[in-house]
């Protein structure tokens, strides 16, 4: 027979595996819906201070696969890094004990309903209280189970993360309580549903221009237009355009920070590779990090084929640390045809993604800078804005993946950076599909509505303790 002791210790254990495994970098989907099972099946049979050790340390652990992450590729700053690490363990805990709390009262179907809620509420207050917005969400796990993914459209990313951890809480109750399986069955069936008849149906009538992703081989995040090497990079991209077949691309897109520029040497940048998009008839899209005045930022720059003024992009949402020399910009940009412009971590923000979804978005197109350990991890996270918000997105990263994804998170073309070719390329169309998405247009309701069952469940049931406590109690003749 296995102690209490010994039972706890398994269950962190395999929670803690399930979680490193199913989440972070590289993770493996299927294991993300079975991580908090052990933990949730242990939490009723222990005491709550033994269910909430046990639960922090296994979320804590199954947590250290972006350690390194964090601390090394991101040089996240110590009073930054600190409360990253234990902020997830501590909501995830807490959820668990709401979970834990509504199982020993009786309320099996509440416990099945409560723990999903929980994280679902607790990512979307963590999106609007961190720089970091919803990068480490559950629901970019998921991004290659498109059906699943499509409820994003409604729900936001939210109701992916409240399908994912539902799972578990519903098999953890399941042995007493069949009217949670049978709920839980019915909602994922529903849910998958939407998402087939979403993925057959995605208005693909509006079609953007060809689109081609290009990344120049270099060692370096950004080049300086004061050296050689950065007029040897900007003379490459100006022979590409004028030397590369036609394949009818009318949009090129750069990376991020691909260039360093000041006052003086930014025309040196932009006037030939304007003149360069004019003679071949393409716009050209280029990210440059940028010291004007005394104040630096990270801009992209649409160039016109046409002619037309430039249309300046200045990125809204910074990495904190890597960024904190940077200000940041304020306002939406769109070229002619739909197109809106993004850099990076902006799309780690589903308000962000919602606003041009509002905005009419069909296309967004976003230069990018990541890790390579990353590039995965990134691309998916940036393309489920597409499936929230209803446009497609074109993202070119230094260190990533060149990724050309439709409004229903489907990749049409990828490619990974870095290569010993002198240019990376991938091209493609995408659908422009109209009138945005639900979710674009209401919002994070859904989340609202998971905290108002995580808030209002215990205060329901302090009422409730509260008008037992006034009830006299009945006595003898």
């Amino acid at each position: 027979m296995v102690s209490a002791r010994n039972r706890a210790g398994l269950a962190v254990v395999a929670t803690a595996a399930l979680y490193f495994f199913g989440t972070g970098l590289h993770p493996v989907p299927w294991l993300t819906w079975l991580a908090p099972l052990p933990i949730l099946l242990l939490a009723p049979a222990v005491s709550t201070r033994t269910a909430a050790a046990t639960a922090f340390a296994a979320y804590l652990l199954g947590g250290s696969n972006v350690w390194h992450y964090y601390a090394v590729d991101l040089e996240l700053p110590p009073p930054l890094l600190l409360p990253t690490l234990v902020l997830f363990p501590l909501l995830l805990t807490g959820a668990t004990l709401l979970f834990r709390a509504a199982l020993l009262r009786g309320h099996a179907l509440v416990a099945a309903a409560v723990f999903p809620a929980g994280i679902a509420g607790a990512e979307y207050v963590v999106s609007l209280a961190t720089p970091a917005g919803a990068n480490w969400s559950l629901a970019p796990t998921q991004a290659d189970l498109l059906p699943v993914l499509q409820i994003a459209s409604l729900t936001g990313g939210w109701g992916v993360s409240f399908l994912v951890a539902m799972v578990p809480a519903v098999i953890a109750v399941a042995s007493g309580e069949r009217r949670a399986a049978v709920a839980g069955i019915l909602l994922l069936g529903l849910a998958s549903g939407y998402g087939f008849v979403r993925l057959a149906t995605v208005d693909s009538a509006a079609v953007s221009p060809r689109i081609t992703l290009l990344s120049a081989r270099t060692d370096r995040d950004e080049v300086r237009m004061d050296t050689p090497a950065g007029h040897d990079l900007a003379a490459a991209y100006v022979d590409w355009l004028g030397t590369a077949p036609d394949d009818g691309t009318r949009i090129v897109v750069l990376s991020e920070k691909g260039f360093q520029a000041d006052d003086t040497t930014l025309p040196t940048l932009l006037d030939p590779l304007s003149a360069a998009a004019r003679a071949r008839g393409v716009d050209v899209v280029v990210g440059v990090k940028v010291k004007s005045g005394g104040t630096l930022r990270n801009v992209a720059y649409y160039l016109s084929g046409q002619g037309a003024e430039p249309v300046v992009y200045v990125k809204n949402h910074l990495v904190p640390g890597l960024e904190d020399a940077f200000t940041a910009g304020t306002d939406l940009a769109f070229a002619p045809g739909r197109v809106g412009i993004a850099v990076c971590a902006d799309l780690g923000h589903p308000a962000f993604g919602r606003a041009y979804g509002r905005a009419g978005a069909g296309l967004l197109v976003v230069p990018a800078l990541d890790f390579t350990v990353d590039a995965w991890s990134q691309s998916r996270v940036q393309l489920l804005r597409g499936v929230e918000s209803g446009f497609s997105v074109a993202r070119a990263a230094h260190l990533g993946y060149l990724t050309l994804s439709d409004p229903t998170g489907r990749v049409v073309a990828q490619a990974a950076t870095g290569s010993a070719t002198p240019f990376v390329a991938v091209s493609g169309t995408l659908p422009m599909p109209e009138g945005g998405t639900f979710y674009a247009r209401w919002g994070d309701w859904f989340a609202w509505l998971c905290l108002l069952l995580v808030v209002g469940y215990p205060t329901w049931c302090r009422s409730r303790s509260g008008r037992r406590s006034e009830v006299p109690a009945s006595g003898g003749p």
